[in-house]
């Protein structure tokens, strides 16, 4: 039997909405905390600057030590946002006692349109940060300006574009766990449901 127009139009708005949300609490939290997460994300970017620029004067332990600060700033900042924003939220806590397997399995069977549209998302962010800084803005720069644009440009997509999509992905994640365990709850999960190994 067809669904109502209705229903698709509702269904379809909470599909968007569900999709839209992981970037609009990741914005929010960005902003909230930019002082923590633009300070460490400015370890990559002054290896990424200083790289880009003198790079070639360093030997290849020296660029091996470089890459490893820069990389082990990330895993810091995800690890810092992941205890924050999601072991510590209250939301994502109460219903912990359905196992977070089970509660990203419940939303990932029932919730994989927000999924897919918000990768779409994503990936249009990814285009627009990548096509219009690389590929269009360099057309209009003198020769002698190219290293230091391209060494700016990588610095501040550290501390902007990759430091707010890190906080996205763990935006996501936090999604999938809150909305998971409504979907159980709405199926009637008791509360002593013993989880998945996690």
């Amino acid at each position: 039997m067809a669904q109502p127009e209705s229903h698709r139009c509702r269904s379809a708005r909470s599909t968007v909405h569900l999709a839209l949300e992981p970037p609009r609490w990741a914005l929010d939290y960005y902003l909230r905390h930019l002082v923590l997460i633009a300070g460490i994300s400015l370890v990559p970017a002054a290896q990424r600057f200083t790289v880009s620029l003198y790079g070639e004067a360093f030997a290849l332990p020296a660029h091996i030590a470089l890459e490893t600060l820069a990389e082990g700033a990330r895993v810091v900042l995800v690890v810092l946002l992941v205890r924050m924003a999601v072991l510590a939220d209250d939301e994502v806590r109460r219903t912990r006692h359905l196992g977070a397997l089970n509660r990203i399995r419940a939303f990932a069977e029932r919730g994989w349109p927000s999924l897919l549209l918000q990768a779409g998302f994503l990936l249009a962010l990814a285009a627009v940060f990548n096509v219009v800084p690389e590929r269009i803005v360099p057309r209009w720069l003198p020769p002698s300006a190219e290293d230091l644009y391209w060494a700016a440009l990588l610095a501040g997509k550290n501390v902007t574009v990759i430091a707010f999509t890190l906080v996205w992905m763990v935006g996501a994640a936090r999604q999938l766990l809150i909305e998971g365990g409504r979907l159980l709850e709405e199926d009637g999960a008791p509360h002593t449901a013993r989880p998945l190994r996690e």
